[in-house]
């Protein structure tokens, strides 16, 4: 595959984004959590050579000058930066504003006295004037316009220092003029005008940091978010990461962006389901979907059961938009008959649709759902079970244990309440309670196979190697035929360090069940992190959407590994894939946050290659 010098420099550098986080749900299974996440290649780089003003490629001379100033204009340059801080402030901008006063100060104040507006200048010059100056004159006079026009802006007489500093412009297209003039239009909050200077400034010195901070804090102002964060990740990478304000309004401004697009997608979204395999792996934390209904001899069952049991068909099949639709038309049968008499499993009907509106994120209706076959019947413990699951979305851990509480008082000897008791414990890291629940539940139920798959997990995870070793291989032998329990010991071997037996382990999965994706997606992850070999690792994740489509994990590893081999654009395109299969507003908002943090790196290297070459050749 061939690769651009930009393709190389980017995986020469470290990593702006956090890991990516590949596991499937918390509550669900361990899942592919014990694999270390890939760490997504992209730019850290170092901040070439001198700066301008502190920040834009000043001449030596300038240098020294500043040097010499230094002392004398500290206090006035505080002052000066404290009253744009207030003024932004009183104008209602963003606390970015009103937080980065050294953002809001012009470059080079000098003293605070303000000098009379009739004071000898060069304004009543005229262009043909101007054009038969030398370069040295030309500098003169600009300079000296700017520090008649930095005495008004401390004085916060903002339209004469605009005035000024326009004047400054016709001598000296400088860019620290229009960084200077940006800094009066901010104090008035005229934002349009502090991105068109800023943008002017950035045109002639793109290393200018004071310019892009405010630049991003005027798109942030309004609304640009991603404008705004392009800015604020560019100004990062030119200080190799060192400028904290920059960073922590990175933060500010991708959360917003995150948040408000994922908002608005989820209240635009039709209700769907998640992809096939994340169902399957919901399902088989449960024993059954519902006991099928069996009619009285002699007697034939109503339509509404039919429909159930036809649901529960489906099911079996993973053809789950089919059981949707049987589970809805037996939902209106009872409905429309305004009744459940004659109904053998009103309970289980309303329950399991509860259920695939839980998995299609609908879970308003999810609860009316559950809350009815509470009420046909207070005892239904699959609908407790599922109700609980409904709350651990919502983040309420006390009412997930209380619902699981009481499935334990109805039916004690139930070992799918006590395998959900051990996910709550688990998602709390309170794993010694978590083993407990897991041993209480596989010894309530030997053919159940989720407690000893969990149980060898949280051995692993309080450090009891050997007894996580034993649990899997115990298990191994009771269930020689479960994919899914081969893919879990693969993660544990993968995460404990062993790639070549996780390899191993993950093959035998695929062998066993060749419809299952995660297997080939983190045999995939273990073959690149291990030997790098990407071919390989390409052609599993494919072989895993092959099988699913819209696998979330073999969408988001593929983003990663695409990403670390240089290849934005494929990168990107996965994100997008990532942000359109999210499950939930809250998995929207990662997917997003990786996206676009990608995408302004991405456009850091695309406008600015020459910048980055030199910075990278400066690394070598």
């Amino acid at each position: 595959m061939a690769e651009s010098a930009t393709d190389k420099s980017a995986q020469k550098s470290a990593s702006l984004l956090e890991k990516l986080n590949l596991q499937e749900r918390g509550w669900k299974f361990y899942a592919a959590a014990s694999i270390p996440p890939i760490v997504v290649a992209s730019l850290a780089l170092w901040y070439y050579s001198s700066s301008r003003d502190g920040e834009t490629g000043a001449s030596k001379d300038d240098k020294k000058k500043g040097k010499r100033k230094a002392k004398k204009s500290k206090k006035s340059t505080k002052a000066a930066d404290e009253s744009t801080a207030a003024s932004s402030a009183a104008a209602g901008g963003s606390a970015a504003d009103a937080a980065a006063g050294a953002s809001g100060s012009v470059d080079k104040p000098a003293t605070t006295s303000v000098g009379g507006d009739d004071e000898e200048s060069p304004e009543s010059m005229t262009d043909a004037q101007i054009a038969a100056l030398d370069n040295v004159a030309l500098k003169k006079l600009a300079q000296s316009l700017k520090s008649r026009g930095n005495k008004f802006f401390q004085a916060r007489r903002y339209p004469k220092a605009i005035e000024l500093y326009t004047q400054a412009l016709r001598f000296d297209k400088d860019p620290v003029f229009y960084s200077n003039r940006a800094a009066c239009y901010a104090a008035e909050s005229d934002h349009d005008q502090v991105i068109a200077d800023c943008t002017s400034a950035l045109q002639l010195e793109p290393r200018y940091v004071k310019a892009l901070m405010r630049r991003a804090q005027a798109n942030e102002s309004t609304e640009r978010f991603r404008d705004s964060l392009y800015d604020f990740t560019t100004a990062c990478i030119l200080e190799d990461f060192n400028n904290t304000l920059a960073a922590t309004s990175a933060e500010r401004v991708l959360k917003k962006l995150a948040e408000a697009e994922a908002r608005e997608r989820i209240e635009k979204r039709e209700p769907r389901l998640p992809s096939k395999s994340f169902i399957s792996g919901y399902l088989n934390s449960f024993r059954s979907c519902g006991d099928e209904a069996i009619a009285a001899d002699g007697e034939q069952l109503g339509e509404a059961d039919t429909l159930y049991n036809e649901a529960l068909s489906f099911v079996a099949l993973q053809d789950y938009a089919k059981g949707i639709t049987s589970i809805d038309k037996a939902v209106a049968a009872i409905e429309e008959a305004g009744t459940t008499d004659g109904v053998l499993r009103a309970d289980d009907i309303y329950s399991l649709s509860g259920m695939f509106c839980f998995l299609k994120s609908s879970l308003d209706m999810s609860a009316a759902r559950l809350d009815k076959a509470l009420e046909l019947n207070p005892r239904h413990v699959r609908s407790l079970l599922r109700k609980a699951n409904l709350f651990t979305e919502k983040r309420d851990l006390d009412m997930v244990s209380q619902l699981l509480e009481l499935a334990c008082e109805v039916e004690p000897e139930n070992a799918e309440a006590f395998f959900q008791k051990g996910q709550v414990d688990f998602l709390k890291q309170d794993f010694v309670e978590a083993a407990k629940n897991y041993e209480r539940a596989a010894g309530l139920d030997p053919d159940f196979v989720y407690p000893r798959i969990q149980l060898g997990v949280v051995q692993f995870k309080i450090g009891k190697m050997q007894d996580a070793l034993s649990t899997f291989k115990d298990a191994m032998e009771r269930f020689p035929t479960r994919s899914d329990l081969y893919n879990y010991y693969g993660e544990v071997l993968a995460e404990q360090g062993g790639p070549d037996d996780a390899i191993t382990a993950f093959e035998k999965a695929v062998e066993l069940d060749q419809s299952n994706p995660l297997p080939y997606v983190n045999q995939a992850i273990a073959v690149f992190q291990s030997s790098g070999n990407a071919d390989k690792a390409l052609s599993l994740i494919q072989a895993a959407l092959k099988v699913d489509s819209e696998c979330e994990l073999a969408v988001a590893a593929l983003s990663q590994i695409y990403l670390q081999l240089g290849m934005f654009e494929e990168s990107l395109s996965m994100l997008r894939r990532a942000v359109d299969l999210a499950k939930s507003e809250e998995e929207m908002v990662s997917a997003i946050t990786f996206r676009e943090t990608t995408a302004a790196q991405y456009r850091f290297m695309k406008e600015h290659p020459d910048l980055l070459n030199k910075m990278m050749g400066a690394m070598q």
